[in-house]
């Protein structure tokens, strides 16, 4: 059963439907399940086990060394290197005649 099952796929997914020699695209039926936010816990429950503390991102320590995106990455050196710096001379326009080779009438 699962050996028929195994040679009608074609890298794991079924072969392409095909219509008069053209592939028919199939899309999958988007998903409506939601994944539900936790409840915010009751004054009674915050009393019982105490407030939850978003926690930072812990610098990981590699080979006896701090690793983090903050010092490897500092503000000032990252926005320097998105900004396209600025032109130092202004380009004049061409007073050269564009001549483009055409037959004549």
């Amino acid at each position: 059963m699962s050996d028929v099952e195994n040679q009608d796929l074609k890298g794991g997914h079924p072969p392409a439907q095909k219509v008069g020699g053209m592939r028919v695209v199939q899309h999958k039926p988007p998903k409506e399940e939601k994944i539900a936010s936790p409840a915010k816990p009751t004054e009674e429950e915050i009393e019982e086990f105490g407030e939850e503390k978003k926690e930072k991102k812990a610098d990981m320590v590699v080979s006896g060394a701090k690793t983090g995106e903050s010092d490897a990455f500092p503000k000032a050196a990252v926005q320097s290197f998105h900004e396209k710096p600025m032109p130092t001379h202004q380009m004049g326009a061409s007073n050269k005649p564009k001549i483009i080779q055409q037959p004549k009438k």
